[in-house]
């Protein structure tokens, strides 16, 4: 699919999203901002265009960071597979989030300021605030990995670890595998 960046008329190539949605965050590489493109008004037809139904929901991906730029490539990876992606700078700003935006997955990091993703886990998993909110899947992501903490981890619920040294290559992958698995239930 080819679409033209609302901000800066640059052209971006999408592969075909699966969505409920019609309109996607995307980082677009031509004017280096976050864009609103929406899949039907801002496609550019081309001979090769087929015509596609209605678009509907688009899996939402909840990306919790203290460092903008992981967030920048996290949202431009997760874009480019069709997912509609909400960030959020620290714990308390992604407790908010959740609360507020219902994501369909959740990608946290593991230290940041304020309120930890070990703290984010806990409330999510253990307080009855959040209890509606407790089987999404969390993927955690941290630059450091060891085994106390990837045992912590399982006890807290986190469906999985990513090394942020491998989010280029299996972000992707591994949030398609999070949202095919069957819901467990409490």
């Amino acid at each position: 699919m080819l679409l033209k960046c609302p901000n800066c008329g640059s052209q971006i190539r999408m592969t075909t999203p699966d969505l409920r949605d019609k309109i996607v965050t995307y980082f677009c590489l031509g004017c280096d901002k976050i864009v609103r493109l929406d899949l039907v008004s801002d496609e550019i037809q081309t001979s090769s265009a087929t015509t596609r139904p209605p678009v509907a929901h688009a899996s939402r991906i909840l990306v919790v960071d203290d460092a903008a730029s992981f967030l920048r490539i996290a949202e431009h990876l997760l874009n480019q597979e069709g997912y509609v992606v909400i960030t959020a700078h620290d714990g308390m700003d992604a407790l908010k989030k959740i609360t507020d935006e219902h994501p369909d997955v959740i990608l946290l990091d593991l230290f940041m300021p304020k309120m930890s993703g070990f703290e984010v886990l806990r409330a999510l998993k253990t307080n009855s605030h959040y209890k509606s909110f407790k089987n999404i899947p969390v993927l955690v992501t941290s630059g450091t990995y060891n085994q106390a903490e990837g045992q912590l981890l399982h006890d807290l619920g986190a469906s999985g670890f990513i090394s942020k040294e491998s989010i280029p290559e299996f972000l992707a992958y591994r949030i398609k595998r999070l949202l095919e698995r069957p819901e467990k239930t409490a």
